[in-house]
């Protein structure tokens, strides 16, 4: 085995021997004097002149000039056409699955549904209001909640219901989930609750979606000005707070 050993490595060094001497040998040939007269070094043959070598440069430069700045005058405006459309369609996009994790987020935990917080276990299977047993926190009677109909949340201080008295605008929703209000209990981990800014958005993302197909366009508070200026004013008239649960 040591034979072979150092066999294969006299072979390796004696063709690294040869190939290193055929390397010298070609660079002598290639500067050698080619026939009687001496071939001039690259280093010592006079090179083109200035003209020669400035103007076909200054042309290509320029002609490279003209492409860019034709390529940008067109690019620049149809970003600016079609960037409108593209962000919206983006939206739209995040919205959409914003609204299906919502609609995951309000059914109770599985090993199915790891998303789940667990909404409907108050506010029924379909989001329609639901009872649940309650414990006065003073006293400690026993008695019954009502948690109110999530599908109507849109219309709020307007739910002809009454189902939402203190809900003027999409902040009011936001902060009732995050620090709680009544009988509803914060969820946000900001005020010791289990739901992150995510998980709250997509569940407000999913109510208003759900919300808008329920209430009229005229007393919507998520998705019309017109309907939120009202629900202010009626809202001042009756002197209800919304700011703070």
């Amino acid at each position: 085995m040591l034979a072979e050993t150092n066999t294969a490595g006299i072979i390796l060094v004696a063709l690294g021997a040869l190939a290193f001497a055929l390397s010298i040998v070609a660079f002598v040939l290639r500067n050698r004097a080619r026939g009687k007269k001496a071939e001039v070094p690259n280093a010592l043959r006079p090179g083109p002149a200035d003209a020669g070598l400035e103007t076909p440069l200054l042309n290509r430069l320029q002609g490279w000039g003209v492409v860019l700045m034709t390529f940008f005058v067109i690019w620049f405006p149809l970003q600016w056409l079609f960037e409108p459309s593209r962000n919206l369609s983006q939206e739209n996009e995040l919205r959409v699955l914003a609204e299906q994790r919502g609609a995951e987020a309000v059914l109770p935990y599985s090993a199915d549904n790891q998303l789940g917080v667990g909404c409907t276990r108050c506010h029924g299977n379909e989001l329609k209001g639901g009872v649940i047993p309650y414990t006065e926190p003073t006293t400690g009677a026993p008695g019954y909640g009502y948690p109110p109909n999530l599908t109507t949340i849109c219309a709020g201080i307007l739910d002809p219901a009454g189902a939402h008295p203190t809900i003027v605008s999409v902040e009011d929703i936001y902060q009732v989930i995050q620090e709680g209000r009544g009988d509803m209990p914060s969820w946000s981990i900001r005020f010791a609750g289990a739901l992150d800014d995510q998980q709250i958005n997509d569940i407000v993302t999913y109510l208003i979606s759900i919300s808008s197909q329920v209430v009229s366009y005229d007393n919507n508070i998520c998705t019309n000005p017109a309907a939120q200026a009202k629900a202010l004013a009626l809202a001042q008239k009756n002197n209800v707070i919304t700011e703070k649960p």
